[in-house]
């Protein structure tokens, strides 16, 4: 990358009023630092408590879930490890968004896709109904949580969750999920 192109990538990132964005491995620790970072941004910023509650939540989930499930990572220990992707948060007028990316392995594509279908056309009951009714049962095969976290995403969001699947090679397509409070 020459020190143009850097220059090009900050400005970007600053016209689409990015407060934070994150390109490489993540892990935990990191995303409990970045966390901390976040919410005392929105604090300085006096951003009202049920607002940062609701960013640093989506922040987390969309940062756990690439630590979950992006097929690029880099195990240390059996506890410890790193999973690349990126995730944003910026504003959009009065709105916050945040965004995530990663690679996804293309057999997985088409259930991740018809579940986010289905998330993104309820209303706030069935959301609602489709939670409790998650609560109550096992999580979905190859969960590495509670299986609520898109449901949970779209409860808080101000709008319908948007995602979409770009090819990226023969074996998997990147995955982008947007929440706006």
């Amino acid at each position: 990358m020459t020190l143009n192109d850097f220059r090009t990538l900050k400005e970007m990132i600053e016209s689409k009023n990015v407060i934070f964005c994150y390109n490489g491995y993540l892990s935990q620790e990191i995303i409990v630092a970045v966390s901390s970072m976040i919410k005392e941004k929105l604090s300085a910023d006096e951003t009202k408590m049920g607002i940062s509650q609701k960013v640093l939540y989506m922040f987390v989930e969309q940062a756990q879930n690439i630590t979950r499930y992006s097929p690029d990572q880099i195990q240390h220990s059996e506890e410890t490890s790193m999973s690349y992707g990126s995730v944003a948060i910026g504003t959009e007028g009065d709105k916050f968004y945040i965004m995530c990316s990663n690679r996804i392995e293309k057999t997985k594509v088409s259930a991740l896709k018809e579940k986010l279908e289905a998330i993104s056309g309820m209303n706030p009951e069935e959301l609602k109904a489709l939670y409790k009714e998650k609560m109550r049962s096992e999580p979905d095969e190859g969960s590495k949580g509670a299986s609520i976290g898109f449901i949970e995403m779209a409860r808080k969001s101000s709008e319908p969750i948007e995602f979409d699947f770009i090819e990226n090679d023969e074996t998997f397509d990147c995955f982008t999920l947007k929440v706006v409070i």
